[in-house]
């Protein structure tokens, strides 16, 4: 299974703009817009995170960085990414080394595909409805 494929085989969107706008809606357009600052950085870090740990072998961290990107990135709406990250935790808990090979570099694609994407995220956060 490709890494931002859903079972049924359809393509999961990088951003759920549904999820950002009920954002918007409950806690603010700027608070929105610092989030996805914020996540722009995390996501950053956390690549260099889980590359780092798929080099050494390690499972337990890369289990934990990919834990904390799906309830992350998910909770902002970044679809993809909290899937692949999702695919990552579950092959790394399973030891799966041939899906974890796959899904780590789906995902690490993935986290620099949506870094490239967050700014103009964050300017359509900042634009007034």
């Amino acid at each position: 299974m490709a890494g931002n494929d859903r079972p049924s085989g359809t393509i999961l969107p990088r951003v759920d703009r549904a999820v950002l706008d009920s954002l918007i809606e409950v806690i603010g357009r700027e608070s929105v817009r610092g989030f996805l600052a914020e996540f722009q950085d995390l996501a950053a870090q956390q690549r260099f995170a889980l590359q780092a740990a798929h080099e050494a072998g390690d499972l337990e961290a890369l289990y934990r960085e990919a834990h904390n990107l799906v309830s992350t990135s998910g909770n902002l709406g970044i679809k993809r990414t909290s899937n692949l990250a999702d695919q990552v935790q579950r092959a790394a808990r399973t030891h799966d080394m041939d899906l974890l090979d796959k899904a780590v570099e789906g995902l690490l694609v993935e986290l620099d595909a949506v870094v490239d994407d967050l700014p103009g995220l964050v300017k359509q956060a900042s634009q007034v409805a």
